[in-house]
């Protein structure tokens, strides 16, 4: 592994000439994985799959975030998305960002007029869509986007999304599909013209299975790896993909002999290693650490995997487990644990794992022969139930078993390796009048913040309302994080409509205890959101204001007219009303976002439909959907 030099620069204008050092940072990283003696690779990959939004830094270009992105390519790419800036003739150099003034707003609660005919009024529906025949992304799932080259312009042939469908796989019906040509579109028309193109679809399942997780994509995006799961089966997967091959119709079954090298392989294959023929798995998506080629991954009987030979092992060296842990919750019989997806931190060894009876979980996983609890469990959810008695344990009290639902953690946590917090999110912690909540903690699980955004799920019978991941402006990313907020999706103060809430962290690295604003989303009750994403893009120019970049990216998942993706312009540090939407029944999956190019068609947003829609090039059919970061053309 190759390791980069980093002497450290004052921070102020000769930010400049650190850029040499950035790009040989770039480098070493996407090397890492690399078998030692092959190929040095020309390009700098940037993998945007679903683990990229649970780790994130502050305080800018701080020595420890420098240091970090030594062994984390996620710090690393997040670092250079948020400093790395593209000027004309492709070349780069830092701008660093300071807080807009005036950040610190604070907002009383108040109504967006978001009225079906006023958001349909608003609706741009220019995009480009693919059938994906009779699946679609699990809701609160995300598809992966792999950029070949960070310092080049945006790629037509190499820059590819991957969607995993939740569809066991047929000789009619792919279940794992990569899309190139991402960066065409219409009005204007794109970099790569009008069209995306289906690269490569393949027969995914071995055994009847269907993919409910996310993917996860190799530094150098020749690799997908991804959870099949069955009825009473988890099995984890690693594509080798090959171009031209399949359509979602006619996908292809790759072989399971691999051939070529690992840095040049010649033919689709794919690597499998069953991890359970008695549970299956619903929402733990596969964690790769690249410093170590392992993935950690659950199953829903409340087992944690750690997984050897992912990406970078000899050619047909198949994955094997290096240990099996279990949740040690307290009680018998009842709901089990139910894992999310595993969230490592390789500067400390730990891993951070939340499961759907509330609780949240650090475990020392840095040995390849066996874990141990390192922390925790810590009740974010579970309805007014303890550690000590989880819901629907044998002897649990009936109290905590009578306060609702949504009591679980669904989404994986948000690991800040700056400020070494953890924030977990959950619909229902119990508390009478205010049960959804956010959780900021140490690693350790203590010096606990938690704030209450909205009734939450306490009480309801109408199966409640899960609270999902939000996400962080962009002063919390720079150098000023004090000046930052969390920007989350809850529910209304009194009812489960949706409301945006936003966190300040006047005391960082301590969150504030309470939100600083809040604003109705849509006035329908027991509406849930999809994952809030965040982009900082210097190129957009948010409801004709030049100034304002920071976009927020929301969505709601709703039968007919209640389904949407939504976008505000948070740059001064609140949520005014909304900026643009398009109307998708059934909702969108999580959605992930990619570029800042000038280029046209290519900085997107890219999602599944939750169900069949018309809409845009979307005819009838469950579609992998692009649409534009500005105006959602």
């Amino acid at each position: 592994m190759l390791e980069p030099v980093w002497k450290p620069v004052a921070r102020n204008a000769t930010l400049r000439r650190c850029v040499p050092f950035v790009l040989l940072l770039l480098t070493a990283v996407a090397l890492a994985a690399e078998d030692k003696g092959q190929a040095v690779q020309s390009h700098v990959g940037r993998v945007m799959d679903w683990s990229a939004r649970h780790v994130i830094v502050s305080g800018g270009l701080a020595d420890t975030n420098l240091d970090n992105a030594r062994h984390e390519p996620r710090v690393l790419f997040r670092l250079a998305e948020r400093n790395l800036v593209r000027a004309k003739g492709n070349e780069f150099s830092f701008g660093w960002r300071q807080p807009v003034p005036g950040h610190r707003l604070v907002r009383p609660s108040a109504v967006d007029s978001t009225s079906v005919a006023a958001m349909n009024k608003k609706s741009l529906k220019i995009d480009w869509s693919v059938s994906l025949g009779s699946g679609n992304i699990a809701q609160n799932m995300f598809p992966g986007k792999y950029s070949f080259d960070i310092t080049a312009a945006p790629s037509c042939t190499d820059d590819y999304v991957v969607f995993g469908l939740n569809v066991a796989s047929t000789n009619r019906q792919a279940n794992l599909v990569g899309i190139t040509n991402l960066y065409s579109g219409t009005s204007p028309t794109g970099l790569c013209g009008t069209t995306p193109t289906v690269n490569w679809a393949y027969r995914g399942s071995t055994s009847g299975g269907s993919i409910l997780t996310s993917p996860a994509i190799s530094l150098d995006g020749n690799r997908i790896a991804y959870v099949e799961s069955g009825t009473a089966a988890t099995i984890f997967h690693v594509l080798t993909w090959n171009t031209g091959e399949g359509t979602v119709a006619r996908p292809v079954a790759p072989s399971s002999t691999c051939s070529g090298t690992v840095a040049n392989p010649t033919n689709s294959c794919l690597k499998t290693l069953s991890l359970s023929s008695t549970a299956t798995d619903t929402l733990s998506s596969p964690w790769v650490d690249y410093a170590t080629d392992t993935a950690f991954v659950g199953s829903d009987d409340g087992k944690i995997y750690k997984i050897s030979c992912v990406f970078s092992c000899a050619l047909n060296t198949q994955p094997t487990v290096l240990w099996t842990y279990t949740l040690p919750v307290a009680g018998t019989g009842g709901t089990s644990a139910t894992p999310n997806g595993p969230v490592y931190d390789s500067s400390s060894g730990l891993l951070f794992v939340g499961d759907q009876l509330g609780e949240l979980w650090v475990i020392n996983a840095a040995s390849n022969t066996s874990a141990t609890l390192s922390a925790g469990p810590y009740m974010v959810g579970g309805g007014r139930c303890t550690t000590t008695n989880p819901p629907g344990r044998n002897g649990t009290p009936t109290h905590c078993t009578a306060t609702g639902s949504a009591y679980g953690i669904p989404d994986s946590v948000i690991l800040d390796t700056s400020s070494q917090r953890v924030f977990a999110f959950s619909g229902n912690d119990g508390t009478a009048g205010a049960s959804a909540t956010v959780v900021q903690t140490s690693f350790s699980l203590t010096n606990t913040v938690r704030v209450h955004v909205g009734l939450g799920s306490v009480g309801t019978t109408n199966g409640g309302v899960d609270l999902h991941t939000g996400a962080f402006d962009n002063s919390y990313w720079g150098a000023d994080p004090s000046s930052g907020h969390l920007f989350l999706c809850g529910t209304g103060p009194g009812d489960t409509t949706p409301y945006h809430y936003w966190i300040g962290f006047s005391s960082y690295p301590t969150m504030d205890s309470a939100p600083t604003g809040s604003l109705q989303r849509y006035n329908v009750t027991g509406l849930p959101c999809a994952p809030a994403g965040e982009i900082y893009n210097p190129n957009l120019s948010l409801g004709g204001n030049a100034g304002d970049h920071d976009l927020l990216i929301g969505g709601l998942v709703g039968s007919g007219g209640n389904g949407w993706i939504i976008t505000n312009d948070i740059s001064s540090g609140a949520v005014p009303a909304g900026l643009n939407t398009v109307n998708y029944p059934g909702g969108i999956s999580g959605m992930t976002v990619d570029n800042i190019s000038t280029s046209a068609q290519a900085s997107s947003i890219y999602f599944s439909t939750q169900g069949q829609v018309t809409v845009g090039t979307c005819n009838n059919a469950r579609c992998a959907v692009k649409l534009t970061q500005a105006g959602l053309q």
